[in-house]
């Protein structure tokens, strides 16, 4: 957060409302610090099955419940209701330039929909995603990223978070996000609904970056001070190590070691978490759509089984989307030692 709002890019306004914007900050993590739980986040526990109104949060087929963490919310889905509603909806392929459906009806898909190419939600989901492809593939699951945006921004995207191109497509309108329902994000009613205003893009996050239009934001980024005993994220170490210069915030994972070892250390993601910040500020104009008013579109992920849903999450705002590791379990019928050891 803290970078955001004190780049140079950052308008007027915004460096007005920093301080007070650092105030609610610093008031929210004391409040937050209390009652934060040792093992994350809850996950809402109820959805509903048709597109009309978005589920809160997380959705799974009945049979996949033994499989997935009994946090998350269950829910039988209409066979086929996602891959009806994406019917007709295409995405460009990154590396081929390609014209493809967004969904189909064979095989198992694990399909990100991603939020814009300059969102800090993307890059952390594709950070984690990526580590898991070999062995999603391996199972014979095919592995589909669609982010808001244009080709160039997509290229951007791919070479700075490591996530391969073969597997990354744009969709330049967001029509993936309006046709699944998913939350349109702070000033919207519906993901084909224009900004309720004209302010730039930079004024456009900050409330979400304060929470409004955006529960669940401020926990987490508390979450990524404070580290958590109950896992243990490989992917954040494996990300840290490919980046690492020796100058902060480039740091080695080894710095954290006398923290202790085997589970997330404070400040560890919260690093991983600047590092991303940095990266995006530096190209805010090059990853962001054309149509800035899907800067606050948010977006989701979904297992699909031979054009069923078997699993569903939607994003609820900037950091709060699917727990990569229960989709891939969802896949896979296990989860990533790749993304995480402890399970």
């Amino acid at each position: 957060l803290c970078p955001f709002l004190t780049h140079p890019r950052a308008n007027s306004f915004v460096m007005l409302v920093r301080s007070v914007a650092l105030a609610i900050l610093a008031t929210s993590a004391s409040a937050f610090a209390p009652s934060l739980s040792i093992r994350g986040p809850p996950h809402a526990a109820a959805a509903r099955s048709s597109l009309a109104a978005r589920p809160a949060s997380v959705s799974v087929k009945p049979q996949q419940a033994a499989r997935l963490s009994a946090g998350a919310g269950l829910l039988g889905l209409r066979a086929g209701v996602e891959t009806d509603a994406l019917q007709g909806v295409e995405v460009v392929s990154v590396s081929t330039g390609q014209v493809v459906p967004a969904a189909r009806k064979t095989g198992k898909v694990l399909l990100a929909f991603l939020t814009h190419f300059g969102d800090l939600s993307s890059w952390e989901y594709a950070q984690q995603l990526r580590l898991a492809v070999p062995e999603l593939q391996a199972q014979g699951v095919e592995v589909m990223a669609v982010g808001i945006g244009g080709a160039s921004a997509a290229k951007l995207f791919a070479k700075r978070t490591g996530f391969p191109e073969e597997l990354l497509y744009y969709d330049e309108t967001a029509a993936c996000a309006s046709a699944l329902n998913y939350s349109p994000g702070f000033g919207r009613d519906s993901p084909a609904q224009p900004q309720s205003n004209g302010a730039s893009p930079y004024l456009r996050l900050l409330p979400m970056l304060l929470g409004m239009g955006s529960p669940g934001t401020l926990g987490k980024v508390v979450y990524g001070y404070f580290g958590d005993r109950s896992v243990d994220p490989a992917w954040i170490p494996a990300t840290l190590k490919a980046t690492a210069t020796g100058a902060f915030p480039y740091v080695a994972p080894e710095m954290f070691d006398r923290l202790g070892a085997g589970y997330l250390r404070p400040f560890e993601l919260a690093t991983v978490r600047l590092q991303n910040m940095i990266g995006i500020l530096n190209d805010w104009d090059n990853l962001i759509p054309a149509n800035q008013d899907l800067v606050v579109q948010q977006g989701g992920t979904l297992v699909l089984d031979q054009g069923e849903a078997i699993y569903r999450f939607d994003d609820k705002g900037i950091l709060v989307y699917a727990p990569v590791n229960e989709a891939v379990t969802a896949a896979l019928g296990a989860p990533s030692r790749a993304i995480s050891s402890k399970n």
